[in-house]
């Protein structure tokens, strides 16, 4: 009987100390709902795709072109050295022939990129800018501080196809360059991707290259103030002691940048050219208003007299806001 109490008061704290049964997990708090989107930062469908396009995330990474195989190499090499052909029709096709290698031809044109051949120099930054894509977009910002000229015609124009900040932003030296074409390019490639500190050499290079300078307007219409053509369109004293009739011809070039991009701010500045103390200009600016204003046909033959009402009568128009 004792053995038994015993057996029962030693097993009474084990049965006391079991274990409880675990607690079924607590459900997670809720998640706060997401705020309403705000109208003002949702971009519109063009804003949209244009950010998408610049998106780091969007980009591929940057990528070596392929190495050719020692017998491709070798073939390459003799077509690079034909793109030297007198006639363009003959270097137009080796150009393709060069294209057809691939990426894996970059390396080799940027090393005959040394060529002072001016046909050379053509064919082979229209070679890279055929064959580079995203994945050399390093390699466009390292040839636009390149020393050689043919290279930094080739990224002077790439960057326009690419929109992207970081290659943007590499091209504003290139507004001075010493070499004509890849300044030229520079310019145009900035306005054509809204960057406006590129319309003054476009000013420069209108009435020679009239067509691409339009095509690369609407970048920047509705989207700055165009300050770059408002210099141009104010008088310097010494020049216009040195040479008048040139400086004349620039201020004739910016107004007509201003009727081709036509928005409110070219108007204004439209408005302030209707001053100018040169004839050409001022009778050049009248008809900018008069057809963005009005849709009315240019000046025919008026005198200066009907030309200084036509002034008076432009300004009141603009003025009255109509």
């Amino acid at each position: 009987m004792h053995a038994l109490l015993l057996a029962a008061a030693l097993l009474l704290p084990a049965a006391q100390e079991a274990p409880k049964p675990a607690e079924p997990p607590k459900p997670a708090p809720a998640a706060a709902p997401a705020p309403a989107p705000n109208p003002a930062d949702t971009p519109a469908a063009g804003d949209k795709a244009a950010a998408d396009k610049a998106a780091p995330g969007a980009l591929p990474p940057v990528e070596p072109p392929p190495a050719l195989t020692p017998a491709k190499a070798s073939e390459l090499d003799r077509a690079i050295k034909q793109l030297r052909a007198d006639k363009v029709e003959y270097r137009k096709n080796m150009e393709k022939q060069v294209i057809a290698f691939g990426r894996g031809a970059i390396p080799a044109l940027a090393v005959a990129a040394t060529t002072t051949h001016a046909g050379q120099m053509e064919s082979i930054a229209n070679c890279l800018i055929a064959l580079a894509d995203l994945r050399d977009r390093d390699f466009v910002v390292e040839c636009v501080g390149s020393k050689l000229p043919t290279l930094r015609r080739f990224a002077a124009r790439k960057a326009a196809d690419y929109d992207l900040p970081e290659v943007l932003d590499a091209l504003a030296p290139l507004l001075k360059d010493s070499d004509a074409i890849a300044r030229n390019e520079a310019a145009l490639s900035l306005v054509t991707c809204g960057r406006e500190q590129g319309l003054d050499v476009l000013v420069l290079i209108f009435a020679e290259q009239r067509e691409r300078v339009l095509k690369a307007l609407p970048g920047v219409a509705g989207k700055g103030d165009h300050e770059p053509v408002a210099n141009r369109l104010k008088l310097d004293p010494e020049r216009e002691k040195l040479e008048p009739q040139v400086t004349a011809k620039e201020r004739v070039a910016a107004v007509q940048l201003l009727h081709a991009m036509g928005d409110r701010d070219a108007q204004r500045l439209l408005v302030g050219a209707l001053d100018d103390k040169h004839n050409l200009v001022q009778r050049e600016a009248i008809n900018a208003l008069r057809d963005l204003l009005e849709q009315k046909p240019p000046l025919d033959g008026t005198s200066i007299f009907q030309q200084i009402n036509e002034v008076k009568r432009l300004k009141e128009l603009w003025s009255s806001g109509k």
